[in-house]
């Protein structure tokens, strides 16, 4: 009876182990890939900046950088003249994107009716000074994984677009759909943007080593009855 209480108490010192480092192995990933975000964040500050394009705090939806024309508007029917919910995006009056299924905050002026879907901004790269026109779309608001289209306008009037989800962006990429649908995403790992990120670190932190400290109570438990077994 003392050997098999002896085995049981061994057993459970070992799942508490394993429990324990399983713990602290995921604190120890989300700790430096908390810490790669923080240098990848610092470093796209340091070399990268947005410049407002906001006039008495509203962004015109109809922009005209270099020569390139964008805007973006509310779908009307042919048959009734009434909006009907979809959201339109233009490329020099051409259209690029219709994107469904989203809210519009109506009672926004400007682009800011539409940041659940789609957003303007301008790039300016410090070093040299040269400007990028930045257009970031979520093509859907409940795909999943969740998709994502950009386009980037440079001084040239040059048209870049790029296809993308959250596992395959790059790290301006990153930087660029910041802020749609009120997310922010990390190149590394979210962690530093969410909501009680840190406390869930300490939680489990806590958890782990309370595992490790409950193993190792239950090893010298174990020890103990094997002593008293013996004597």
């Amino acid at each position: 009876m003392n050997f098999s209480k002896t085995k049981r108490l061994i057993y459970a010192s070992g799942l508490l182990s394993i429990i324990g480092l399983i713990l602290l192995s995921i604190v120890l990933y989300f700790l430096v890939q908390s810490v790669r975000e923080t240098f990848y964040q610092n470093t796209f500050e340091k070399d990268y900046e947005y410049s407002s394009l906001k006039e008495d705090g509203v962004v015109d939806p109809v922009q005209v950088f270099h020569g390139v024309k964008l805007n973006t508007f509310l779908e009307e029917d042919e048959e009734s003249g009434k909006k009907s919910g979809n959201i339109l995006f233009e490329v020099k009056d051409e259209p690029e994107a219709k994107l469904k299924g989203f809210h519009v905050d109506s009672g926004r002026e400007g682009m800011g009716a539409f940041d659940e879907a789609i957003q303007y901004k301008v790039m300016v790269e410090k070093e040299t000074g040269k400007e990028s026109f930045i257009i970031a779309l979520k093509k859907t608001p409940d795909s999943e994984p969740a998709k994502y289209k950009t386009f980037s306008i440079n001084e040239n009037g040059v048209i870049k677009a790029s296809e993308f989800t959250l596992g395959t962006k790059d790290e301006l990429e990153t930087q660029w759909i910041k802020g749609l649908s009120d997310e922010t995403h990390g190149y590394y790992t979210d962690l530093p943007y969410q909501k009680g990120g840190t406390i869930s670190l300490v939680t489990l932190t806590f958890l782990g080593i309370l595992s490790l400290t409950g193993a190792r109570w239950l090893r010298r438990r174990s020890a103990a009855v094997e002593a008293g077994e013996a004597a």
